[in-house]
């Protein structure tokens, strides 16, 4: 009867040991790259190029260009929202179209760009965010 107890008590810690310990999960990076004009207006429907950049493939680095190469467009708050799975170091490039009227009321577009590089890292946790935030200036 003892021993029927003993292993009881054995299986419900090992148990519970491999439920603590399974329950953190590989997190790929999720980049958020906010656009902004000088002046901090949101740039809504910038395209943000969010890439490996020119020293893709060095020593150390997973290069997989269909994973790491993406492009999109700013919402309207001038957001732009990446999955990544993969810890990387990305060229970030954005190219901005503002269009406006000039004082003869003639209709103007201005080309405004901007860049940074970033650094994001597939992490082991508990939550379900691995968010990185980067906020890119157009001039």
């Amino acid at each position: 009867m003892k021993h029927k107890h003993l292993f009881s008590f054995g299986v419900l810690v090992i148990s519970m040991l491999l439920l603590v310990a399974c329950s953190k999960k590989e997190r790929g990076p999720r980049l958020i790259v906010h656009v902004q004009e000088e002046d901090g207006t949101p740039a809504a429907g910038a395209s943000v190029h969010a890439w490996y950049g020119q020293n893709a493939g060095t020593p150390g680095h997973t290069l997989n260009e269909i994973l790491m190469d993406q492009t999109t467009a700013t919402d309207g708050a001038g957001d732009a929202i990446f999955d990544f799975k993969f810890s990387a170091v990305l060229d970030v490039d954005v190219i901005y179209y503002k269009n406006y009227l000039d004082t003869l009321l003639n209709p103007v577009t201005d080309t405004l760009i901007g860049h940074r590089v970033v650094k994001i890292e597939e992490v082991r946790q508990k939550s379900s965010e691995n968010n990185y935030r980067e906020t890119v200036e157009v001039k």
